[in-house]
């Protein structure tokens, strides 16, 4: 996801071509799919005739695909604009991805630099506290990097003492905030600088004892893990 002075734009991956998409580029294509129309899209997006016209040109371009089906009309009218199947995949994607970050608004976030990648194992460390943290690598990353691992909340389990697994991201903490949040019990862990946010069920928080100030453990599996680079 990269940011301009119109607000986040996503990166959408359609057919091995990248895009990139923002909520207002997206309203211009969803208005042309209501309404059948350009300039109609383009006052209800409000976005100017030449540059929304821009816009599709440039989205065409980037895809080689036609996104934007357009029919002239004649005196007695009938001409129109209408999506194209690659331009209603255009929609698709970005709802979906809109779907998943606003799902996960709240996600954990580590920064760090990448200090080691395996690349036979499609691993890479970064160092948190002076604990190393195992991330998965998909995309193109490079020995110092500047990284962000996202983390949701209900991917990290808790732990009274550390326990033998196949988890290597296990990290002591105190638990600093519990509050009810979505039907779950939201526990703030600090963990040296870095505090991470923990979702568990009522039960669990009653099974384990967990009160402010209780010293634990946390943990996530690498595959658990988004990394984007910043």
């Amino acid at each position: 996801m990269d940011s301009t002075k119109e607000g986040p734009q996503y990166r959408l991956k359609l057919d091995e071509k990248i895009i990139l998409l923002n909520k207002k580029k997206f309203n211009l294509l969803k208005y042309i799919d209501e309404c059948g129309s350009i300039t109609q899209a383009s006052k209800h997006s409000h976005i100017p005739y030449r540059s929304a016209l821009k816009y599709i040109e440039n989205l065409e371009n980037d895809l080689n695909k036609t996104i934007v089906s357009t029919k002239r009309g004649g005196k007695g009218g009938g001409g129109g604009s209408t999506l194209t199947d690659e331009g209603r995949k255009v929609l698709r994607e970005y709802r979906k991805v809109d779907s998943i970050l606003k799902m996960h608004a709240d996600v954990n976030e580590i920064e760090g630099e990448i200090a080691e990648i395996d690349a036979e194992n499609k691993i890479a460390n970064i160092y948190l506290n002076g604990n190393k943290v195992i991330l998965p690598v998909r995309g193109n990353f490079n020995i110092g990097d500047k990284v962000l691992a996202l983390i949701s909340p209900d991917d990290i389990f808790v732990m009274l003492e550390p326990q033998e697994s196949s988890v290597r991201n296990i990290f002591e903490g105190k638990i600093t905030g519990m509050e009810l949040k979505n039907n779950l019990v939201r526990l703030t862990v600090e963990l040296g600088k870095t505090s991470l946010f923990v979702d568990i069920t009522e039960y669990a928080r009653e099974q384990l004892n967990l009160t402010l100030g209780k010293n634990i453990f946390v943990g996530f599996k690498a595959a658990a893990v988004a990394m984007v680079k910043i």
